[in-house]
């Protein structure tokens, strides 16, 4: 009975402990993502790069020397990608805002003619005022949708140097994460009393499986997948194809919601051309899954998070709700790495 009692206590303060950071957290997240964002991006450079820079290694080059080598090509490569991909993509945004009014005056007209179908339609005036009020309230809240992703993709775009500086930052800290990670374990394990210390370890091992699972595997199989949706979309001749396919790529980062979100604006502009055209968009993109979830993700994503379908759901949910689309994407391992941090906990202290 103590010992259930003492364990119930444990939960409880871990909790109100988590509770009260991810209120702190919650309040403070504007200040809290400059900060963490050059932080963010390193993790995601160095987990990408260690591999490589691991088996240099085995080859009898120093660390430091691997790191850098690894950078100058890194470096050559965003500049030959620079010169040949991004000029298309570019042309693609710059086209696509062009003709955004083209576009928005087309799904005006489409949608003024459900309306006036509605409105002529035999059914009685309550139905009709309700189905018209669902609609409105919905077309609000999508017109409020756009309106801020577009404000945001302006200040992102106005915050250039704000990004070179992050970016350059992060490949430094990453460049320490990946040469000094044995020191950096060894100093804090030096903190820390000494019948804690294999808790500990076990604990960062699982960490470091959960983040080497989800960056490395995630970016992979979301470069194939973009890949493969961008050659589909040339193949059917769509507008776009690259900026589309990078879309997509990247949001089916996100667990279930992801490939639905990344081919919605795809749809959507092969619609205006033809309802064959954005049949046709769906029929790609919906193979392009099931091939990613039959065997590309099956190959690449070795090991599993540990989190049920539906506790992933709710951290996509959570995520999306407080931190927008970044949120979304980083809110699955953070649950995962929580999830082990208080397991590992209360096995430690009950």
């Amino acid at each position: 009975m103590m010992h259930f009692k003492r364990k119930l206590l444990i939960y409880i303060v871990l909790i109100s402990a988590l509770t009260l950071s991810c209120l702190f957290i919650i309040r403070n997240k504007d200040k809290i993502i400059d900060i963490v964002i050059p932080f963010f991006i390193a993790i995601i450079i160095a987990y990408t790069l260690k591999p490589l820079v691991l088996k240099m290694e085995t080859k009898n080059i120093p660390r430091s020397l691997s790191i850098i080598l690894i950078y100058i090509v890194l470096t050559s490569a965003i500049i030959a990608t620079t010169i040949f991909i991004i000029p298309e993509l570019i042309a693609n945004t710059k086209e696509i805002m062009d003709k955004l009014p083209e576009f928005t005056g087309k799904y005006q007209k489409l949608f003024n003619s459900y309306i006036s179908n509605i409105q002529s339609s035999k059914w009685s005036p309550e139905i009709k005022n309700a189905i018209l009020n669902e609609i409105q309230n919905g077309s609000g809240k999508l017109q409020d949708f756009i309106m801020r992703t577009l404000s945001k993709g302006l200040n992102t775009t106005m915050k250039a140097v704000t990004i070179f500086f992050d970016l350059t930052l992060s490949l430094i800290i990453a460049y320490y994460f990946i040469k000094d990670s044995k020191s950096f374990r060894d100093g804090f394990l030096s903190l820390v009393p000494r019948k804690w210390r294999n808790g500990l370890i076990n604990t960062g091992r699982e960490i470091n499986q959960i983040l080497s699972n989800f960056i490395q595997g995630q970016l992979l199989t979301a470069l194939i997948v973009g890949v493969l949706e961008a050659l589909g979309l040339l193949l059917i001749n769509s507008k776009y194809p690259f900026i589309l396919g990078l879309i997509g790529g990247i949001a089916n980062i996100i667990p279930y919601f992801g490939p639905f979100l990344g081919c919605l604006p795809a749809v959507a502009l092969a619609l205006i051309e033809s309802p064959i055209k954005a049949l046709w968009t769906i029929i790609i993109f919906s193979l392009v899954q099931q091939i990613d979830n039959a065997f590309i993700s099956p190959k690449i994503i070795e090991g599993k998070l540990g989190l049920h379908p539906l506790t992933t759901i709710v951290a996509v949910l959570i995520g999306g709700e407080f931190f927008g689309i970044i949120g979304m994407l980083v809110s699955v391992p953070i649950f995962a790495i929580i999830k082990v941090i208080l397991k590992r906990s209360v096995e430690a202290i009950v």
